[in-house]
């Protein structure tokens, strides 16, 4: 091999020259010149080839050094939504937290309130200051906020304050033909404005049978489930829009002060009776803030 590479170096710089001048007849030499350009002509495609190749090659490494940077942009952004959703899951867990012992709070004062009161009226006209109250703080909140320029604050805190004013249900709304929408089986003793002793009636009492199942003439929030004075076992039930219904008599009660509740659901029971003494009877109030209005058409 060593002996040919000079002659390979002069073919290759100059083929025609160093064919000619070889010892070989005119033809072959004419024919080593052709094969030479031929090898020549494939060897330039070949390099072609591989430069066209190398571009490619080049391209395809920017391309990935693109979407590599891609990959790590949309990773970093991805972290950071993460980030941003575990905080916001936190600070709803910690309003979730605070809401709740509000609700307490305020079911427990609602509850106290009741309790000291004297009446009826007096009950109810303590639980509508309470809210009322509650209500004014939280516009007064949403008021400071605004003016602190604490838009997402004040929006907060007078969305609280409208639900307050608007209750946890729609009200009251038309009973079924009949009197069906009864919160309980049974006759009526004692209609709406009848004489009694006290004064017209400020409500419907119903002498139901012993045992029977009280149910819920709205949907809403109890306020108060427990004794109260002489009326036995009672629930007060805010349906929303300022309408309370009161249900005082049961014997027993199937549900406790802040709990919601469909209408229909069952409040509790009427005591039983053997015969012996007064028959049990259940007293239905409707209020609409601090007035009794008559609850049969919503009954």
């Amino acid at each position: 091999m060593a002996p040919m590479l000079p002659l390979a170096a002069r073919l290759a710089r100059y083929p025609a020259d160093t064919l000619l001048a070889a010892p070989v007849p005119p033809d072959d030499a004419v024919t080593g010149l052709l094969v030479i350009r031929g090898l020549s002509a494939q060897l330039e495609q070949r390099a072609d080839a591989i430069r066209t190749r190398r571009a490619e090659l080049a391209r395809l490494d920017d391309d990935l050094a693109r979407e590599g940077a891609r990959l790590d942009d949309l990773q970093r952004r991805q972290a950071t939504q993460r980030d941003e959703v575990a905080r916001a899951a936190q600070a709803a867990r910690l309003a979730q937290r605070r809401s709740t012992g509000a609700a307490a709070l305020a079911a427990r004062q609602v509850e106290d309130a009741t309790r000291q009161a004297t009446s009826l009226q007096d009950a109810v006209a303590r639980i509508e200051a309470l809210e009322q109250a509650a209500e004014d703080r939280l516009e007064r909140a949403a008021q400071a906020a605004m003016r602190a320029h604490h838009a997402d604050e004040a929006a907060a805190a007078h969305a609280r304050a409208q639900a307050i004013a608007q209750g946890p249900g729609p009200g009251p709304g038309p009973g079924p033909a009949a009197g069906r929408g009864a919160p309980v089986p049974g006759t009526i003793v004692t209609g709406w404005g009848a004489g009694t002793e006290a004064g017209p009636a400020t409500g419907i009492t119903y002498a139901p049978p012993p045992g029977a199942t009280v149910r819920a003439p709205c949907a809403g929030q109890v306020d108060f489930a427990g004794a109260f004075r002489s009326y036995g076992q009672m629930t007060i039930l805010d349906c929303g829009r300022h309408y309370r219904f009161v249900l005082a008599g049961l014997g027993s009660l199937a549900v406790s002060t802040g709990q919601a509740l469909a209408r229909g659901a069952p409040v509790g029971s009427m005591p039983g009776w053997s015969g012996q003494g007064g028959r049990p009877t259940l007293f239905v109030q409707l209020r609409r803030g601090g007035t009794a209005i008559d609850p049969a058409p919503f009954l």
